[in-house]
């Protein structure tokens, strides 16, 4: 084993099945991870928006649902209000593919959220405005940028 392979934890990952045919909750792991970077948006943020949204607790969320529909009617695993999603895309998205098109779902918020951080220069503000529409601070913004330990809501840390 190189010495890459010893400290990259993405391909361990992937060794356990990180593929477009993996479960779920690894597909969405990689998927977070790779647009978080994509669109700079913090890893905490990225994934305490996935956890707030969703409930998603990490790559062995074994039985993890990403296709939620939220009472206001927002969808997908970061739960994308179909309207936002035309915003952001200057297109007619379909609300079935936000709902069911997990690596659609994951772009179209981190593109969000570096359009929103871009506007306002803020991640509280920038995460209060995915939450609520409203450019605000509110609890679910500041646990977003305050839960620098993310990783403390995972399922298989919490066993430990």
């Amino acid at each position: 084993m190189s010495k890459k392979e010893k400290t990259d934890p993405k391909i361990e990952l992937a060794k356990m099945g990180g593929t477009p045919t993996s479960p779920t909750s690894l597909e969405m792991y990689e998927l977070i991870d790779m647009y978080s970077d994509k669109y700079k948006i913090p890893k905490h943020i990225a994934f305490n928006v996935a956890f707030l949204e969703t409930r998603y607790c990490g790559p062995f969320h074994w039985k993890y649902k990403p296709s939620q529909t939220s009472s206001a009617g927002a969808v997908g695993p970061m739960q994308i209000m179909p309207t936002t999603a035309n915003d952001v895309h200057h297109r007619k998205v379909s609300v079935k593919k936000l709902k069911t098109n997990i690596k659609f779902n994951i772009q179209t918020s981190m593109k969000l959220l570096h359009t929103l951080h871009n506007r306002y220069g803020n991640w509280s503000v920038a995460c209060g405005y995915y939450n609520t529409g409203q450019p605000m601070v509110n609890n679910y913004a500041r646990f977003c940028v305050k839960n620098i330990d993310y990783q403390k809501n995972w399922i298989y840390l919490r066993r430990v």
